[in-house]
């Protein structure tokens, strides 16, 4: 077993509970535009919304494309003539203020940090991490957060991992861990940075990517076992 010191962490997925804060903000704003809450619509919106981020994680579109066209592709299917950036400006905004956690993040961040190096690794928006951050209590924990808006680039290209790697005091690839939920974007990422990486798989799901994972949990927990 190594002895990793650099643990970089995913966020949406592995220690935030982004779909409940994605719940809670789409729900608000649906509201607003008095548009129909219930399970039909957010499906929907949830079906569009991932098939773009799978496009924007393989380099297809950019972000601000995906941003403008998941309430443009849900309001063309609802037959609704809302404006699509101010929908996303306001969902934004109401997901800002929500950092729900996960089950174990905040005890196995408040263990791990007393001996390993934390980062927060991110494909977020910028103005939404960043609120999301200033009221999420594992902020504290972490020696700083990459937000891929910020940098330019994102996961999983091997660019926004060499930022990262710049950016971080010290920083040793072969003494570092990417762990997150996302094959696509975390594992695939790791893969094209030539660094180790532990897929958290909560629900056992298979690994038909052809993608390379050094580890696999299915528990945030086990990481206390799998590090040295």
């Amino acid at each position: 077993m190594k002895a990793y010191q650099f643990l970089l962490f995913d966020a949406d997925g592995t220690l935030l509970d982004f779909d409940r804060c994605e719940e809670k903000a789409l729900r608000n704003t649906l509201t607003r535009y008095r548009i129909d809450d219930g399970e039909k619509t957010i499906h929907l919106y949830h079906q569009i919304n991932a098939d773009l981020w799978e496009r924007f994680n393989l380099g297809e579109i950019d972000r601000a494309y995906l941003l403008h066209r998941r309430f443009g592709q849900l309001c063309e299917q609802l037959n609704r003539q809302e404006d699509p950036a101010q929908m996303n400006r306001d969902y934004m905004e109401q997901l800002s203020r929500h950092a729900d956690l996960l089950e174990e993040s905040a005890e196995i961040c408040n263990i791990l940090c007393q001996k390993y190096k934390l980062y927060i690794i991110t494909n977020g928006a910028s103005l939404t991490q960043h609120g999301r951050f200033a009221v999420c209590p594992l902020t504290p924990l972490f020696e700083d957060i990459f937000i891929s808006e910020d940098m330019g680039v994102q996961k999983p290209q091997k660019a926004y991992f060499d930022a990262v790697a710049a950016a971080i005091p010290g920083f040793d690839p072969d003494r570092a861990l990417v762990i997150g939920d996302s094959l696509s974007s975390d594992m695939q990422g790791a893969n094209n940075a030539g660094l180790d990486c532990c897929w958290y798989n909560p629900q056992a799901l298979p690994n038909l990517s052809g993608v390379c994972c050094t580890y696999e949990i299915r528990r945030l927990r086990e990481l206390l076992a799998l590090l040295p």
